[in-house]
């Protein structure tokens, strides 16, 4: 019975009258309290697109392909993330109740090799459609990062992203097309799978620093700059033990024929 109460596994063995401090007592000996994993729905289609996939790419040289995701952050952080250890006698800290989080911030950014592209905010207000996202791209990506880089690397490298609208319209893809990213220089992208994706791996990094200790922010610009510097302090190792991942990731998702794999 996972993820059932102390209550409900005791009463299923016809087991009452023992105190919640009791049960919780025993069971600690053969079992720990967690939370449901988060996944995405995955179909017979969708796992043969995701094995089509890996058999595609499983012989790509990973050191040249930019992995690229948005993530959205607020000024209170995930549901659950403000629960730790106190000691006995203190009280835990007061926290701000906001609606929603209070607002938050979307942020940009790619890793490649052992190189962190970004991050870029993407202007308060502004929701992404294909032709806000391919504008925010030439803004950032390739007005201050991409053109600095040799003719060679652009040449070699490959742009990946995730099937969401604003990425894969036809007008997005036309547009990547005519900034040199196109067939074998556009990664295909399998859907339902964040799994597959290294850089959801750098976003746990960021998210752990900026809301260690149940830490909330007052305004935008602060969760901002929270990013800002706890990116900053991922070094070059940690990037490539990501970018390297992705050989065993593709194993894992031919060994379990295009299921889950987990982040």
């Amino acid at each position: 019975m996972p993820l059932a109460t102390s209550f409900a596994i005791f009463q299923s063995c016809n087991i009452t009258g023992v105190p919640k401090s009791t049960r919780c007592a025993i069971l600690r000996d053969m079992a720990k309290v967690r939370k449901a994993e988060k996944r995405p729905p995955l179909n017979k289609t969708h796992q043969l697109k995701r094995q089509d996939w890996a058999k595609k790419y499983l012989k790509t040289d990973f050191s040249k392909v930019l992995w690229t995701d948005e993530m959205r952050v607020s000024l209170d952080g995930p549901d659950g993330w403000a629960r730790g250890w106190i000691g006995k006698g203190q009280r835990a800290p007061v926290r701000l109740r906001r609606q929603q989080g209070g607002g938050g911030v979307l942020v940009w950014a790619g890793i490649i090799k052992d190189e962190l592209v970004g991050p870029f905010r993407v202007e308060d207000g502004v929701k992404l459609n294909s032709q806000s996202y391919c504008q925010f791209l030439e803004d950032t990506f390739f007005k201050q990062w991409h053109r600095k880089k040799s003719a060679s690397f652009k040449k070699n490298m490959i742009f990946m992203q995730d099937n969401a609208p604003s990425h894969a319209s036809k007008y997005s893809t036309a547009w990547l097309a005519r900034k040199g990213l196109k067939e074998e220089k556009l990664m295909t992208w399998p859907p339902c799978s964040p799994d597959l994706n290294p850089i959801k791996n750098l976003w746990s990094i960021i998210k752990c620093e900026i809301y260690k200790e149940g830490k909330q922010y007052t305004s935008l610009n602060s969760v901002w700059e929270a990013v800002v510097a706890a990116a900053r302090n991922v070094d070059g190792e940690q990037i490539k033990t990501l970018t390297e991942s992705m050989d065993g990731r593709l194993l894992s998702v031919l060994a379990k024929k295009g299921g889950y794999i987990g982040h």
